[in-house]
């Protein structure tokens, strides 16, 4: 047999034909062998591990960032100023600027080494070494991740991007969660509420601008009392713990004090008849009304909504605005919560909201102000309600509208000159804290 002649060393392995009586074998060509095994998903256990790290890294290095100065905060001037490579901390500056952190933040940040040289290089520079060794941690904890979860960076980035079709993720702090731990919270406190309000309204003063002026009403709507169960109480205090001026106690809507029996406190015309008996105690920075219904020897079901007002410094010891934080604390079980905040037209240009869901301790505060310890997975939605109130109305409660329009008028501020925001949240979590922050805008526009 004559030997084939081949044009091209491709043609041989496209011949069926055996060389020498064998058989031939196709050799992968190198487009073969590059070819790779999908990444294989993280599982929903995996992913909250991975969502908690990436939160943990974006606060502590946003502190650090913080601390540059000014002209250093930015990929390039960060890199001039540490003596860093450029890409390092372009890839910082573009995770941290994920106003809210999620598993995806991590594929943005450096790798660990370049992370760990950036510390390195922050230290140099004086940065307080408590915070440097909190960030090193936070590091640590994501080298956990790469090698647990990946071996490198690049491969746990394939991880998060890669989904199972198969796979239903877990969603945390999600719909059903939260119906189910509302039933739980009745069984467990023996009060429920159809929906919780609370609706303020904040302005300076017109006589005096360093003066903050803040109005607030509160309710539970339909809200059931079982004979043994915890009473219904409604916090209506203030958290300037520095602030212990008695001329910024908080007060009734008639200026009387919010202490002792206060029947005062009550908005009648949206409280059930007979009106339940309220008692308001505490101190001048933390006021709760307590709610006892008349009779309790079977469920009793009723409407309270109470409202207060005070003056306070508009800026704190160390010249900020107190204006930051708003908060509606989820005490009784709900199926709605309706929170909305109105801010004077003239304050309203000075401060950029957002909103957040965190678990609160009873004082408000976080270990060491690390809010992101203590955030729920799942952030509320901040809705614009726009100029005035003709955007009150919302299905949670009927009467919405005509309790803001009252409120208003009971303070004796006009409402066309407030921007109204809203939080809606069907079965608000139970212990949970709903903030509504400002954040003071540097420049606002005149």
């Amino acid at each position: 047999m004559k030997p084939r002649i081949f044009t091209s060393p491709h043609e041989a392995f496209r011949s069926t034909t055996a060389l020498e009586g064998g058989i031939v074998h196709v050799m992968p060509s190198d487009s073969l062998m590059n070819l790779k095994a999908p990444a294989t998903p993280l599982t929903a256990t995996q992913r909250a591990r991975c969502e908690r790290v990436a939160s943990r890294l974006h606060a502590d290095l946003s502190e650090l960032v913080n601390l540059l100065p000014d002209h250093a905060q930015g990929g390039s001037g960060m890199s001039r100023h540490l003596g860093i490579v450029r890409n390092t901390c372009q890839r910082v500056i573009q995770a941290l600027a994920d106003h809210d952190p999620t598993i995806e933040t991590l594929i943005k940040m450096p790798g660990t080494k370049g992370l760990r040289l950036m510390l390195e290089a922050m230290q140099k520079e004086g940065i307080d070494q408590n915070k440097i060794e909190i960030a090193q941690a936070g590091v640590d904890q994501f080298d956990g991740l790469i090698r647990d979860y990946g071996g490198s960076h690049s491969k746990l980035s394939a991880r998060i991007s890669a989904m199972d079709a198969n796979q239903k993720p877990l969603e945390l702090a999600s719909l059903q969660a939260r119906q189910a731990l509302y039933q739980a919270a009745v069984g467990i406190t023996g009060r429920a509420a159809q929906s919780s309000i609370s609706l303020y309204a904040f302005r300076q003063s017109p006589d005096d601008t360093d003066v903050l002026q803040r109005a607030i009403a509160t309710g539970l709507i339909q809200t059931t009392v079982i004979p043994g169960g915890m009473p219904v109480v409604i916090s209506n205090g203030s958290t300037l713990r520095w602030d212990d001026d008695l001329e910024h106690a908080l007060k009734n809507l008639d200026d009387s004090d919010a202490q002792g029996t206060t029947p005062d406190a009550l908005l009648q015309k949206f409280c059930s008849q007979p009106l339940p008996t309220v008692t308001s105690r505490g101190t001048q920075e933390s006021t709760i009304r307590v709610i006892d219904p008349q009779s309790l020897d079977h469920p009793q079901t009723f409407d309270v909504v109470s409202a207060a007002r005070s003056n306070h410094p508009f800026l704190d010891p160390q010249g900020m605005p107190i204006f930051n934080e708003i908060w509606s604390l989820a005490n009784c079980p709900s199926k709605k919560l309706i929170f909305d905040i109105y801010v004077h037209e003239d304050m309203e240009r000075m401060f950029r909201p957002s909103v957040d869901a965190q678990q609160w301790n009873p004082n408000l505060s976080a270990p060491g102000g690390d809010k992101w310890v203590l955030r729920y997975p799942q952030v509320p939605t901040l809705e614009l309600l726009g100029r005035g109130i003709g955007n009150a109305a919302t299905t949670g409660y009927a009467r919405h509208a005509q309790l803001t329009k009252v409120f208003f008028e009971r303070i004796g501020w006009n409402p066309s000159e407030f921007f109204g925001l809203r939080c809606e949240v069907d079965f608000p979590i139970w212990r949970g804290g709903y903030c509504i922050k400002f954040a003071p805008v540097q420049n606002p526009v005149e």
